[in-house]
């Protein structure tokens, strides 16, 4: 498991793509499972982060102190509903990108694929090649796709 600080203090965020390892039949129930679990556990250890499941992957951002951002990313490597995982970029920030989110789901579905063709990921969304500005990138424009669905929702 990677190290992000010596500073327990610091802001880190933590970033890594890994395989969803569940039939698509269980998909729904199970992601909605990890988000209920995510905004009790997470709240109170002041981790923030978005939730990206697309073709096949997790891409998540976590957010707060290193030491309970890395006892996240142990359960979540230890998780049965997760494979291949693969830290992105883990290191201390200045501050948080997803710090109004406790954490959120966001499924992308063909309509998305604006995003995808922005970060030049048409061809095939393999997220665990890329880089962690990359993968910033990709989570900041899924944020903000969700942050204008639920304006419009409640406009």
């Amino acid at each position: 498991m990677p190290e992000i600080s010596s500073s327990s203090r610091a802001l880190h965020r933590l970033i890594y793509a890994s395989r969803v390892h569940l039939p698509d039949s269980e998909l729904d129930h199970e992601v909605g499972s990890i988000i209920r679990a995510s905004i009790r556990n997470n709240r109170d250890r002041s981790i923030t982060g978005l939730l990206l499941i697309h073709d096949g992957w997790f891409v998540q951002a976590l957010e707060g102190p290193a030491q309970p951002v890395m006892e996240t990313y142990g359960r979540i490597v230890d998780d049965r509903r997760h494979a291949e995982a693969k830290v992105l970029f883990a290191g201390p920030v200045e501050a948080r990108e997803f710090g109004d989110w406790n954490m959120c789901a966001r499924r992308m579905t063909p309509a998305d694929d604006a995003i995808l063709d922005a970060l030049a990921q048409r061809q095939a969304f393999a997220p665990a090649g890329l880089s962690g500005a990359a993968a910033l990138r990709l989570l900041k424009a899924v944020r903000g796709i969700q942050d204008r669905t639920t304006v419009g929702a409640l406009g």
